[in-house]
C-alpha cells in the first residue's frame, strides 16, 4: 500500500497565528491540493462555524481524487446522537471523519473532568454512531507519545477501544511536539506490536507538531510502520506548527526514492499559494521550494556551477524552483558576468570598461544593500542593474528587427524607454461615509518627453498610482494594460525609531510574475519606487521581445 498523505492545512493549519481562510480562499485552496495530488483534504471542523459547513458541499463536487475529511472530537454528551459535533460531520456531506479523543489522564481528568472508564466509552461510542451512519472514521490519538511515556497502558487502552469501534486508521498524535526521533520509533513499534498480539490488524498514522523542530525527524524515522503521515502542505499549524509537506514530500521522493502520485513539480507553487491564501507573508527562506533554496552568492560556487561542478543537492526544477544567482557586493566579478548571460550580455571580464562599469554597479549595490533593499535574487531587480551599466553592449541574442518595432507601433521600444523616471508625484487620501477614495498626480520622463497625469479612484493609494501610471503610459504602449498588481508587501528595511525606512516589495503579472522593491522613510514613496521599477521592467522587457 502507497503511503497515505492527508492535509490538515485548513483546520490545523488555520491555528497558527496570522492564518485565515474565508469561503473562496478556503475552496481554492481544496482545489489545488486535490489537483496536486493530496488522498486526503480535512477541510475544517463544520461545527465551528456556517462559512465551513457550507465549504464542504462546494469543495466535494470539485474533487478529482482527494478524499475531503471532517474534522471533530469525541462526543461530550452521554449519547452520540445529542452531540452537536457529530451530528455536523454526519450533516456536512462529507464520507470521511477524523475525530481525536483523549490518551492522556491528566487531560480526561482536568480538562473533560470525567472518570478514565467514561472517556473510553466516549470514544467507542463516538466512532461507532459515526460508522453507523455510513462514515468512514481516522481516530486521531491526542497527545499519544507523552501518554505513552506515563501511562502505557491506558493510551493503548484508548486505541483498542477506537479499533473495536471499527475506526480504518489510528493516527498517534505528539500533540505537544517534544518527542524525540528515538522515542517516537520506539513507541510507533510497540504500540503495533501490542495491537498484534491483541488480535488487531489496523494501519497506523503519524501526526507530529514541529515545536522541537523534530516533525520532519520524527515523521522518518515511523515510516517503516505507519501507512499515513498527516501535516500541512507548507508546515503552518499552532505555534510553531506541524510536519511540512514540502520538505518531506521531497525528501521521501527523491532521497528516499518512493513514489507518490504528486505533482512534485508544482510544489513551489503550492506552497506560495498556501501562504497567500492562509494570510501569512511567504518566508524567505525554504528548503526545496523557497527563492534562496538553489541561490547562490559566494563568487566560488557561482563560478563553479557555470562550469558543471554543482554546489546543488537535488535539480531545482524538480519542485518547480529554479537556480539563482544572488548579486551582491560580495560575489566577485565573476558573479555579474555570469548574471549578465542570463540576460543575454557577453561581457569580457578582462575588458577594461566592463571592470570599470562592475565595480560601480557594486558601489550602487552596496548603497542598495546598506538600505535594505535586499534585491540579491529578485530577477527584475537584477536585470535593471545590468542594463543600467551594460545596455550599450553587444548581446547574445539579436537586435530587435524592424518587423518587431513594426508590431510596437513605436521605436522608442529602445534604449530611451530605460530613461523612464518618476519626476514629481502627489497623492490625496480620504476616507468618508465609509468609502476610501485616493487621487495620484504624477510628472514622468519618458525618453526625452515629460509626461503628466492624475487619476481618482476608489480605493487606496497604491492603487491610484499604479492605474494612473498605467493610464498615461497605454496612450503610447496600449500593450501596457495587460500589466496588473498580483501583491505587495510592507516591512521594516531598516529600523530605526520613528524614523525607520520601509521597504515594499509589489509583485506584477502579465502572464509572467516579477517583483520590484522599493525603499524610503516614506511609507507611500517605497510603494512609488517599486512601481516606478516595475514599470520600467516592463518596458524594457517588452522592447527585448521577452514578454
Amino acid at each position: 500500500m502507497n503511503l497515505e498523505i492527508y492535509d490538515c492545512t485548513l483546520r490545523e493549519g488555520e491555528q497558527a497565528h496570522g492564518a485565515s481562510f474565508n469561503f473562496k480562499d478556503r475552496t481554492k485552496l481544496a482545489v489545488k491540493l486535490d489537483e496536486f495530488g493530496i488522498d486526503y483534504i480535512e477541510l475544517g471542523w463544520p461545527i465551528v462555524s456556517s462559512e465551513i459547513f457550507d465549504s464542504f458541499r462546494t469543495v466535494i463536487p470539485k474533487m478529482k481524487k482527494a478524499k475531503v475529511v471532517a474534522f471533530g472530537s469525541t462526543s461530550i454528551k452521554e449519547s452520540p446522537s445529542d452531540d452537536k459535533n457529530l451530528n455536523s460531520i454526519l450533516d456536512c456531506g462529507a464520507k470521511y471523519a477524523c475525530i481525536f479523543g483523549k490518551s492522556s489522564l491528566i487531560h480526561v481528568e482536568k480538562q473533560l473532568k470525567i472518570t478514565r472508564e467514561e472517556n473510553l466509552s466516549k470514544i467507542y461510542d463516538s466512532i461507532r454512531f459515526l460508522i453507523d451512519n455510513g462514515i468512514k472514521v481516522f481516530y486521531d490519538a491526542e497527545h499519544y507519545f507523552d501518554s505513552f511515556k506515563n501511562n502505557k497502558e491506558y493510551a493503548i487502552e484508548t486505541i483498542n477501544r477506537a479499533v473495536s469501534a471499527g475506526a480504518e486508521r489510528i493516527i498517534l498524535c505528539d500533540t505537544n511536539g517534544g518527542t524525540l526521533p528515538d522515542e517516537a520509533k520506539k513507541i510507533v513499534i510497540e504500540t503495533k506490536e501490542v495491537l498484534e498480539k491483541n488480535g488487531f490488524s489496523i494501519e497506523l498514522g503519524v501526526h507530529f507538531h514541529d515545536d522541537c523542530g523534530l516533525a520532519l525527524a520524527n515523521t522518518l524515522s515511523c515510516l517503516p510502520y505507519v501507512t499515513q503521515v498527516q501535516g500541512t502542505i507548507n508546515g503552518i499549524g499552532e505555534r510553531i506548527g506541524n510536519l511540512n509537506f514540502s520538505e518531506f514530500l521531497p525528501i521521501y521522493i527523491k532521497k528516499i526514492g518512493k513514489n507518490l502520485d504528486v505533482n512534485l513539480e508544482g510544489l513551489k507553487k503550492l506552497n506560495e499559494e498556501a501562504f497567500r491564501l492562509s494570510g501569512i507573508e511567504i518566508p524567505e527562506k525554504r528548503a526545496f521550494v523557497g527563492d534562496l533554496a538553489f541561490g547562490h552568492k559566494a563568487g566560488v560556487h557561482i563560478d563553479a556551477q557555470r562550469k558543471g561542478a554543482s554546489y546543488e543537492h537535488e535539480s531545482p526544477e524538480d519542485f518547480g524552483n529554479k537556480r539563482t544567482i544572488l548579486m551582491n557586493s560580495l560575489g566577485g566579478r565573476s558573479s555579474i558576468i555570469n548574471l549578465a548571460e542570463q540576460f543575454g550580455y557577453r561581457l569580457d571580464r578582462e575588458n577594461t570598461e566592463v571592470k570599470e562599469k562592475i565595480e560601480e554597479l557594486f558601489k550602487e549595490l552596496k548603497e542598495y544593500e546598506s538600505a535594505g533593499y535586499k534585491l540579491g535574487g529578485i530577477k527584475a531587480e537584477q536585470f535593471l542593474l545590468i542594463e543600467k551599466y551594460f545596455g550599450e553592449f553587444n548581446k547574445l541574442n539579436s537586435q530587435i528587427s524592424s518587423e518587431q518595432n513594426k508590431t510596437h507601433n513605436s521605436d522608442d521600444f529602445g534604449k530611451n524607454v530605460l530613461k523612464f523616471d518618476i519626476l514629481e508625484w502627489e497623492i490625496k487620501s480620504e476616507f468618508k461615509n465609509r468609502k476610501e477614495t485616493s487621487k495620484f498626480k504624477v510628472v514622468c520622463r519618458l525618453g526625452n518627453e515629460i509626461i503628466e497625469g492624475e487619476m481618482s479612484v476608489e480605493g487606496g493609494p497604491v492603487d491610484a498610482a499604479f492605474k494612473t501610471l498605467k493610464k498615461i503610459l497605454s496612450k503610447k504602449y496600449p500593450e501596457i494594460e495587460e500589466l496588473n498588481i498580483r501583491d505587495f508587501h510592507v516591512s521594516i528595511a531598516r529600523q530605526s525609531s520613528e524614523e525607520s525606512s520601509v521597504r515594499t516589495r509589489v509583485d506584477f503579472s502579465n502572464g509572467l510574475e516579477f517583483s520590484c522593491v522599493g525603499v524610503d522613510k516614506n511609507m507611500l514613496g517605497s510603494a512609488i519606487e517599486a512601481l516606478e521599477k516595475g514599470f520600467r521592467y516592463y518596458l524594457l522587457n517588452r522592447r527585448d521581445n521577452r514578454i
